[in-house]
């Protein structure tokens, strides 16, 4: 059986992490028989980040590993039907919304001083106080060091909501008036598409970020018809 670990669930989502999300819904439409395991401390895990999927002596770090993984060894097409150009321009969505989008989510989450507070009592409530504002503190300086370095935090929220607004555009713009971004059946590029926007817009004020997706109906019921199809039950 296949043992999937992913951070708590968090911002109405089934984990904090869209990372963990995408591969929650890999797992689940793999047509394998799977358990989850929740832990909010990646720190055993082979690479310090989850998701990790196991099966039996294999350990797959990595969301991206872990399709390819499901797809070498159970046979798995997640873009069955999909021609070349599509499966190319799946590969592109799938890295704008990962190393693009999911910075500006990270840093509206953890950079900005008023919705940290926020963040910290979604991710951290049940820590002791005592030592939880010393850790949680020390967790965040890591964040947002890693959020600079990346080239994200280094703008300011307006700059980042503009950067990604044309991102976004161009996920509903090959989206159209389709069920799904290639079709009437999701792909590869959906089970990311879906919880990366469902995490931009899911904080829980409103922020840049949040409006730019809660703004554009046809996405925003994109995510729900996402959610309703392909997202454990």
């Amino acid at each position: 059986m296949l043992k999937l670990t992913i951070f708590p669930e968090g911002f109405n989502e089934p984990s904090g992490s869209p990372f963990a999300v995408k591969a929650l819904c890999l797992v689940e439409n793999s047509g394998q028989p799977y358990e989850v395991i929740v832990t909010p401390d990646p720190r055993k895990a082979p690479k310090q980040k989850l998701p990790v999927l196991e099966h039996g002596a294999n350990v797959i770090p990595d969301s991206d590993q872990i399709r390819d993984y499901l797809e070498s060894a159970f046979d798995v097409d997640y873009d069955k039907g999909l021609s070349d150009e599509q499966r190319a321009v799946s590969r592109s969505i799938i890295r704008m919304l990962e190393e693009h989008l999911y910075f500006a989510i990270y840093s509206d989450r953890w950079q900005d001083d008023g919705n940290w507070a926020l963040t910290k009592s979604i991710y951290f409530n049940d820590m002791p106080p005592v030592i939880g504002g010393f850790i949680t503190n020390q967790i965040r300086k890591g964040a947002v060091a890693q959020i600079t370095g990346q080239g994200m935090g280094r703008h300011s929220p307006t700059e980042q909501a503009t950067r990604v607004e044309k991102d976004i555009a161009a996920v509903e713009t090959i989206l159209g008036d389709k069920p799904f971004l290639f079709g009437d059946t999701p792909s590869g590029a959906d089970y990311t598409a879906v919880p990366f926007l469902a995490a931009a817009a899911a904080f829980p004020s409103e922020t840049p970020i949040t409006t730019v997706v809660q703004s554009r109906p046809n996405l925003m019921a994109y995510i729900a018809r996402g959610k309703d199809t392909f997202y454990p039950k």
